[in-house]
């Protein structure tokens, strides 16, 4: 397995911050690289809740999220496509303010898989999710200024 994680303060409660990570219709706002995103089940949000995501960057064949947990300060998806493994993500409030961590996990590919994974994949991968998290932060505090 291999793993990284990136933190966001966002002048907000975890209450606000989850339905960006986990809404189809908000996800691109924040996550530019995803063209699309679709809801596979007619539940929106919760455990056993499927997300379809096409990308427009890094070549990247679709992968598929699966909420596997979810209350009110944590969010666990497993994620399959050429590469598995889990996002997860953790939400403590601190006052006004809630601390968003991000983990990446990812499950050991075959190797064909792994060796591009070694070379390229894992300095896309943090770049992606170092871009993403103040364009969360951004989003949501922008959602409650409103």
């Amino acid at each position: 397995m291999d793993a990284f994680e990136e933190r966001i303060t966002v002048r907000a409660t975890p209450e606000h911050i989850m339905p960006f990570l986990i809404d189809a219709k908000l996800l691109p706002l924040w996550s530019p690289t995803e063209v699309t995103v679709k809801c596979l089940t007619r539940k929106k949000h919760g455990v056993g809740t499927r997300l379809r995501m096409e990308f427009i960057e890094h070549g990247l064949d679709p992968i598929e999220y699966e909420v596997v947990e979810q209350t009110e300060t944590r969010l666990v998806c497993s994620f399959a496509g050429r590469m598995t493994g889990r996002d997860i993500w953790t939400l403590t409030p601190k006052g006004r303010s809630t601390e968003v961590t991000n983990r990446m996990e990812f499950d050991r590919p075959d190797m064909v898989t792994f060796l591009g994974w070694k070379a390229v994949g894992r300095y896309v991968a943090e770049r992606d999710v170092r871009e993403k998290m103040p364009l969360l932060k951004q989003s949501v505090e922008a959602s409650l200024a409103k």
